[in-house]
């Protein structure tokens, strides 16, 4: 620091100075006390100069309180400059030797005076301005010394042991050379611990700069959150949504003043965790998809968000065409099943309008038709059902009791096949009606399945696992056609001679508007599963739509 003119005062440097400045203040008003109680004779020191003592006492304060004007004065224009601390220390040091003169010289108790201000001075000026100022301390204090010895009359005494000036002056040797090791030590260490300081400080700006590249990188939206709501980060496209909106307006402030769209989902937070949301952003005309994650350790939390307009429109596409098509799929096979039936009609009906039928083959003929319209009758009945079902009405089942009830009659005509069931008492939530069409359907397929088998079974359970609930529908039959595994639940796909194809169609349909899913399995052990799994969370969230 001793090489470099200038200084870079920060708000720690500033506080020093002030702080020393109080202090030097401090000991000039203590030292002013101890001058009143001498000329009030109240105390008595000693050793003390004889010469001009009133005088020296009056010039000495008044020198002492001007300079610390002066330094407060000169520090709000000069405190970048060193020679401000040079002459402060210079300054200083001549006001020390002033009194330590008045007040006895190498005897003085105020000798300590010296090495205070060496001390504090070597934080600012530097080490080698301190070996120099403790050099010239050294020095003065053994001319003091030896005009001591020589000239003791002007301290009031007949004779001064030069054994204990020597002693003395020892002392402050020692003194001055600890007080510069001090310095030297304190120097190195803060300057260690400074360089310390700046490389982490650099790092965490690295560090900090980095993070914001990656979240400004990201496309889409990021906020993080403390508890309070208070927004802690926030990445450039979010910001590019606030239009015109800062880092520094927007870090600090609730989160809610900007994107008060995700408030509803704030409240109840735990419960949309690590979910997949979407939101409709009024003030921005946007379909927000977002998810909220909590961050370790009590940080806060982060919102990720992303415009998803545009992929609602596409889907909202897509799903129409993917109507359209199942409109048209769905119109060629009702056409393909129906030509059947129609054709058998048609034929009856040119052969009852021969005039030379024999009767029993007439009555044959109009059975025949009778047979084939309600072919076309029972068709036309599970078109309807698959192509526009009726709205669920959800209740709690006992799920037991209404397995039970579906079963009942197909134990009757099924008597060799083994059924087991193993259900939990907790209810179960689906439309009464629309669950006892989906189980025959699946249980109906499952019992045909088992015809012709030895030691036929059919296993019922269920299973809880991370908010879903399964139920299980096993046998032991063939097990799935390879030719349709993947096809089984597309309309007017069958094996079966008899049959629409449009029975585990309407179940998956019904099942669906219940929030649950089916698919259908081949058991490791042989036989075929079919699988119901119930997502618990499409009740709660339907719970949360009806409410007021």
């Amino acid at each position: 620091m001793d090489n470099n003119p200038e200084l870079t005062p920060s708000a720690e440097f500033k506080s020093f100075f002030i702080k020393f400045s109080v202090i030097r203040l401090g000991i000039m008003v203590f030292l002013l006390m101890l001058a009143f109680s001498e000329a009030l004779n109240l105390s008595d020191r000693g050793m003390r100069l004889e010469f001009y003592r009133e005088t020296q006492y009056i010039l000495f304060f008044v020198s002492g309180f001007f300079l610390s004007i002066v330094y407060l004065v000169a520090a709000k224009r000069f405190i970048r400059s060193m020679a401000l601390f040079r002459f402060q220390l210079i300054a200083d040091l001549t006001l020390t030797t002033w009194w330590v003169l008045l007040t006895g010289g190498s005897f003085s108790a105020f000798v300590f005076l010296f090495l205070l201000c060496l001390f504090f001075y070597g934080r600012i000026v530097g080490f080698q301005t301190i070996v120099v100022s403790s050099f010239a301390v050294w020095v003065l204090l053994f001319l003091i010394s030896c005009v001591q010895f020589y000239y003791p009359q002007y301290w009031g005494q007949i004779h001064v042991r030069g054994s204990d000036l020597a002693y003395n002056y020892s002392l402050l040797t020692l003194a001055l050379i600890l007080v510069s090791s001090l310095v030297r030590l304190s120097r190195t260490a803060e300057s260690r611990l400074l360089h310390r300081l700046i490389e982490q400080e650099s790092a965490l700006r690295k560090a900090e700069e980095l993070k914001y590249r990656v979240f400004d990188w990201i496309d889409a939206g990021l906020l993080v959150v403390d508890g309070q709501k208070r927004i802690t980060s926030i990445n450039q496209r979010a910001l590019d949504w606030l239009e015109g909106y800062d880092r520094s307006w927007v870090i600090g402030a609730s989160f809610d003043s900007f994107f008060p769209e995700f408030l509803p989902f704030w409240k109840d937070r735990q419960r949309f965790l690590s979910l997949r949301n979407m939101v409709v952003s009024k003030r921005r005309d946007l379909v927000f998809g977002f998810k909220m994650t909590e961050l370790p350790e009590n940080e806060g939390w982060m919102i990720i968000f992303s415009d998803i307009t545009e992929v609602q429109r596409m889907e909202r596409q897509i799903k129409e065409m993917e109507k359209m098509a199942s409109v048209g799929e769905l119109a060629a096979g009702l056409a393909h099943e129906m030509k059947n039936p129609l054709a058998g009609i048609k034929t009856s009906l040119q052969l009852l309008l021969s005039e030379d039928l024999e009767k029993d083959f007439s009555e044959r003929l109009s059975k025949v038709i009778l047979r084939d319209i309600d072919r076309l009758d029972f068709l036309l009945k599970d078109f309807l059902i698959f192509a526009r079902p009726q709205a669920p009405n959800p209740e709690p089942l006992d799920l037991a009791a209404e397995i039970e009830h579906v079963l009942l009659p197909l134990r009757l005509q099924h008597p060799h096949v083994r059924i087991r069931v193993d259900i939990r008492d907790e209810p179960f939530n689906f439309d009464r009606n629309q669950f006892h069409q989906v189980l025959i359907n699946l249980l109906v397929n499952a019992f045909q399945a088992l015809e012709g088998r030895d030691d036929p079974w059919i296993v019922i359970i269920e299973t809880r696992e991370n908010g879903k609930r399964a139920l299980f529908i096993s046998d032991n039959g063939p097990g799935l056609a390879t030719d349709v595994a993947d096809r089984c639940f597309d309309p007017f796909v069958t094996t079966k001679p008899v049959g629409s194809g449009l029975g585990l169609a309407i179940a998956r349909r019904l099942a669906a508007q219940n929030g649950t899913f089916i698919e259908l399995r081949d058991n490791p052990s042989g036989g075929a599963r079919a699988v119901l799994v119930q997502d618990e969370s499409f009740f709660r969230a339907r719970a949360d739509q009806d409410a007021p």
